[in-house]
Formats: C-alpha cells, sequence, structure tokens
C-alpha cells in the first residue's frame, strides 16, 4: 500500500476502495521499481475510490468520480501493458515450423 493508506482509519473501506487496494498492491508487487507518475495516478485512485464509495453510501450522483477513476485506471493500464504471448501454432507459424502447411 502506498503510504498513509495502509492502515484502517476506523472507518468504512467501501467495495470500490477494497478493489482498488487490490489493484494498487498487484501493480507494487509486479512492478517494485519506484515511479512517482504510478504513485500519483494511484493516490488518486484511492482517493476517487473512497469517494465513489461515500457517495453511493448517500444515494448520491458518482459518474463524473466514476469517470476519472476509471481514465487514471486506463493511464495505468496504459504504461504498463499486458505481455503478449503467442501460442505454440503461432509461434510454429512464424518461424516456418511444424504446422506450417506450404
Amino acid at each position: 500500500m502506498l503510504d498513509g493508506f495502509d492502515e484502517d482509519t476506523g472507518r468504512d473501506i467501501g467495495p470500490q476502495e477494497q478493489a482498488t487496494r487490490r489493484i494498487v498492491k498487484d501493480l507494487e508487487d509486479s512492478h517494485p521499481e519506484y515511479d512517482p507518475i504510478r504513485d500519483g495516478l494511484c493516490q488518486a485512485m484511492l482517493s476517487l475510490a473512497a469517494n465513489i464509495d461515500s457517495q453511493n453510501r448517500s444515494g448520491r450522483e458518482i459518474s463524473r468520480n466514476m469517470a476519472q477513476y476509471i481514465d487514471a485506471l486506463w493511464k495505468i493500464r496504459d504504461m504498463y501493458p499486458a505481455e503478449v504471448v503467442a501460442d505454440d501454432d503461432v509461434e510454429a507459424a512464424w518461424s516456418g515450423g511444424a504446422g506450417d502447411a506450404d
């Protein structure tokens, strides 16, 4: 967890914030190198998630906060794209190996 967000402060932690904490932990585990941009985006997402949960509890509109949250999530995803792995058949076709019909 990021500094300041690793302890329960006695308040309810809603489902959006719980999910965001898991996202942040996964990012920190898979990319342990220091990245101030990622850390800032994660911090913003944690704040937005807490606000979204609070607004949901009180029946308030969440679309603006959710749009900002999703935008930050996409930015993080773009910073760390998933590794694309070719399956064995595609790899064999690219390398001219078995499975090449020509």
